[in-house]
């Protein structure tokens, strides 16, 4: 299989949820930062508007998950889901890495999906699910030494945001240069 087909039943694979409905969410959610003044790690920050998350599932209302995390490439990461039967947190998770559910996150009948590639990456999924939006994207957050944040894109993590206007503002280490997957 080449790399353009399987990146192709990637894209298949995101864009077989539209019609189907979504009843949860859990996953694996990774700190923004590791060790906030000696308080140990830090899930959430108000200038951050996503979840930095390690994988996530969707759970669909035929009792079917999507397990969403990201694969390599040979210069940087892209986003990947495949069937998944984890059903709760295992207990290996600890310290930078807690499992739990995402109430947060739209639920309900997935109305609409985009899939978009940037170089030969998955990039971004973004979804309406109930009427509202929630964008997926292949990044993560690096901690700088002053205890700031740089948005790395093509990353190793999933950054689940629900607001569309925040991806398209936040100050991402290069130039999105997202293009939609045809299939």
């Amino acid at each position: 299989m080449t790399r353009d087909d399987w990146l192709a039943g990637q894209t298949r694979t995101f864009t077989a949820l539209h019609g189907k409905r979504v009843d949860r969410w859990t996953g694996v959610e990774m700190a923004l930062r590791e060790n906030v003044a000696g308080t140990g790690p830090q899930f959430a920050d108000p200038g951050v508007p996503c979840l930095q998350l390690y994988w996530l599932q969707a759970w669909l209302d035929d009792g079917s998950a999507l397990e969403i995390g990201t694969y390599q490439g040979d210069d940087g990461f892209g986003l990947c889901g495949h069937p998944s039967e984890k059903r709760s947190d295992d207990g290996r998770w600890d310290g930078i890495f807690r499992w739990r559910p995402f109430p947060e996150l739209p639920t309900g009948p997935v109305d609409h999906v985009a899939v978009f590639h940037e170089r030969c990456f998955l990039a971004e999924v973004h979804f309406r699910i109930g009427a509202r939006p929630l964008a997926l994207v292949a990044g993560e957050l690096e901690e700088t030494h002053e205890g700031g944040l740089i948005f790395q894109r093509l990353d190793e993590s999933v950054l689940a945001f629900t607001d569309l206007v925040a991806v398209d503002r936040i100050p991402w280490n290069t130039v999105r240069q997202i293009h939609p997957a045809t299939s």
